[in-house]
C-alpha cells in the first residue's frame, strides 16, 4: 500500500494564525522574548524560512516583524492570503468562541474573521460560525466617545511586552488595537504612531479620543495612551487602567508621582 506523499509547501509565502493568539519572536528559539503577537485570522508574508520550524514574518496587521513557530500557523498560497485580506471584519467581545462541527475556538478582541458574511467566516481548516459582536472592514462611527469606550474594553489587561490581546497588552497596541476598529490602521509602536494626526497645540485644546504621547529621559517617544476627557487618560502601566494627565504628564494618585513626561499630542481623523 503506497504512502500518501507530502504536500509540497516550497513555494508558499504566506502564512495565516489558525489558534486564538501566537507570539511573534525575536529570534528563532521558543526562549526568545515576543515582539510582538498575531491574533486569530491575522496573515502574515513569510521573508525567510529556518528549517523545517521557524518562519521570519512580516505581519500584515501591524507590520511587524519576527518570528513564528511552524505549528502555530497555517501556510497558504498567494490567491488564499489575497482572499484572507478582504472582507474581514473584527470581533468585539472579549473572548467568544467560534463553531464548526466539533470545535470551538475562543477568539479574543480584535481577531479577523475572514470573509465574514454575519454569521459564518471561512478559514484554510473550515469554515466557522461566529455569534458574538464583529464590526465590518468599513469601521465603527468615529465618535470621540465610541473611541474611549472601545479602548476601556482593555481595562486591566496586563501589560505585557509585544502583547495585543485583552489577556496581555503594551501601549503601543492598545493605540493600534483601538484605531483598528474605526478602520484607522497605524504602526505597531508609539515612537511611529506619534507621526501621524495632526498636533493638538495646547493641552486645554485636546478632547477624548484624542492621544497623548510622552517622552524618556532622553526626548524619545516611548508611551502613548487615550485621553478620556476631564482630565484622565487610559493606558498601560503594569495594566490598562486610567490616571490623571496634565501639561507635565501622566499623574499616579497611587504611588504620587509623575509615571511618564508628556511629549505631544496627536488627533487622528479618518
Amino acid at each position: 500500500m503506497s504512502k500518501n506523499k507530502a504536500a509540497d509547501t516550497r513555494h508558499m509565502v504566506h502564512l495565516i494564525c489558525g489558534i486564538n493568539v501566537i507570539p511573534v519572536r525575536n529570534s528563532p528559539d521558543m526562549a526568545s522574548p515576543q515582539v510582538s503577537q498575531m491574533l486569530f485570522g491575522e496573515v502574515a508574508e513569510i521573508i525567510r524560512k529556518k528549517n523545517k520550524y521557524w518562519f521570519r514574518i512580516m505581519t500584515n496587521t501591524c507590520r511587524s516583524e519576527g518570528w513564528v513557530h511552524s505549528s502555530q500557523v497555517m501556510l497558504i498560497d498567494e490567491y488564499k492570503y489575497q482572499k484572507y485580506t478582504e472582507e474581514n471584519a473584527l470581533t468585539m467581545e472579549i473572548c467568544h468562541p467560534a463553531f464548526n462541527d466539533d470545535v470551538a475556538k475562543y477568539l479574543v478582541m480584535g481577531s479577523t474573521l475572514p470573509r465574514h458574511d454575519g454569521i459564518s467566516f471561512k478559514m484554510p481548516d473550515n469554515k466557522y460560525i461566529y455569534n458574538g459582536q464583529a464590526i465590518s472592514p468599513e469601521g465603527l462611527e468615529f465618535v470621540p466617545e465610541l473611541i474611549s469606550k472601545i479602548a476601556r474594553r482593555y481595562m486591566f489587561a496586563p501589560e505585557m511586552p509585544g502583547g495585543r490581546s485583552p489577556f496581555g497588552i503594551d501601549a503601543g497596541a492598545l493605540i493600534q488595537n483601538t484605531f483598528r476598529f474605526f478602520n484607522i490602521n497605524l504602526p505597531r509602536t508609539p515612537d511611529l504612531q506619534c507621526m501621524y494626526g495632526t498636533m493638538v497645540d495646547f493641552e486645554q485644546q485636546a478632547t477624548e479620543g484624542d492621544v497623548a504621547f510622552c517622552m524618556d529621559e532622553d526626548g524619545r517617544v516611548d508611551h502613548a495612551g487615550i485621553l478620556l476627557g476631564d482630565g484622565k487618560v487610559l493606558h498601560v502601566y503594569g495594566s490598562v487602567r486610567t490616571d490623571r494627565i496634565d501639561h507635565f504628564g501622566i499623574f499616579n494618585k497611587e504611588i504620587r508621582r509623575y509615571t511618564h513626561r508628556l511629549r505631544i499630542i496627536r488627533r487622528f481623523n479618518k
